[in-house]
């Protein structure tokens, strides 16, 4: 069997339920095929049935045979840290030659680390900032307590970029940190006169972080409806049923994120999420 139709076979597994043939399949897998994304695809997966054992024994096979390529060791650096694993992928870093992508990827781990200071001392290092570094500068300032400095970062990025979702969303958390609730539930109405996909999704982001569950359970089914693809969207709910209890629909919907953009963080939020709500 081919390397596709074992991941096909092993997913199956899963939404049947099957999960403790899981390891010992990834395993079989990874034992003929070593190429680094097919060892990130299996951990993707075995992280889905927590079987830490065989993740520890993928990682292990991976750091031994890193590629020389940059551009490659990067892509996997991404997909080690979505999966949340920053340590790991940090690690590897270290060991490369610094410039803006490593300094990127850098700050995003430290920040999943909470290691905040030194996140923000390599966004300081970066020389041309993109909007992703920005928004994560807000989100590191919030994280080290100097709320006027994240609002006002985040209030320059959002008069610049207006209609983005991730800029909108990152102001809504500056708010929400600061304890000024009022501000986000106030910013999200405001934003619903757009009556679009973002705009619901917006309001589901805002509604969660301050409490409404009901509320933003409707409005990020509202923006899903609107646009399917929707992965901030999809990930509130995802959220929401977590906090309803309804693990197994929660899963599904980390399924779809999967399905959309393969390694998205935000599956792996879900599904960690699940974890801990029901332990």
């Amino acid at each position: 069997m081919d390397t596709e139709s074992a991941f096909a076979e092993i997913t199956k597994d899963i939404t049947d339920g099957n999960t403790d043939c899981i390891g010992r399949k990834v395993l079989d897998i990874v034992s003929e095929d070593k190429t680094p994304f097919t060892l990130i695809k299996s951990i993707s997966l075995l992280k889905v049935v927590n079987d830490f054992e065989s993740i520890n024994a993928v990682v292990d096979i991976l750091l031994a045979s890193l590629p020389e390529d940059e551009e490659t060791k990067l892509q996997i650096v991404t997909a080690l840290n979505g999966l949340e694993m920053p340590t790991i992928a940090y690690g590897i870093l270290k060991n490369m030659p610094k410039n803006d992508s490593v300094n990127r990827l850098s700050a995003i781990c430290l920040f999943d680390m909470e290691e905040y200071e030194s996140a923000l001392d390599k966004l300081n290092n970066i020389e041309t900032m993109e909007i992703s570094d920005r928004i994560l500068l807000t989100s590191v300032l919030s994280s080290l307590g100097e709320h006027s400095e994240a609002i006002s970062n985040a209030e320059k990025l959002l008069s610049e970029n207006p209609k983005s979702y991730d800029v909108c969303s990152s102001y809504v958390g500056a708010l929400m940190l600061a304890g000024r609730n009022k501000d986000v539930v106030k910013y999200a109405r405001a934003a619903l006169k757009n009556k679009t996909a973002d705009a619901n999704a917006l309001a589901a982001f805002a509604m969660r972080v301050s409490g409404n569950i009901k509320a933003a359970a409707g409005y990020a089914s509202r923006a899903i409806q609107m646009d399917p693809t929707h992965i901030g969207a999809m990930e509130t709910l995802g959220l929401c049923l977590v906090e309803k209890g309804e693990y197994d629909k929660a899963k599904i919907i980390a399924g779809a994120i999967n399905e959309i953009s393969p390694g998205n963080k935000a599956a792996v939020n879900i599904i960690s999420y699940c974890n801990v709500h029901s332990a």
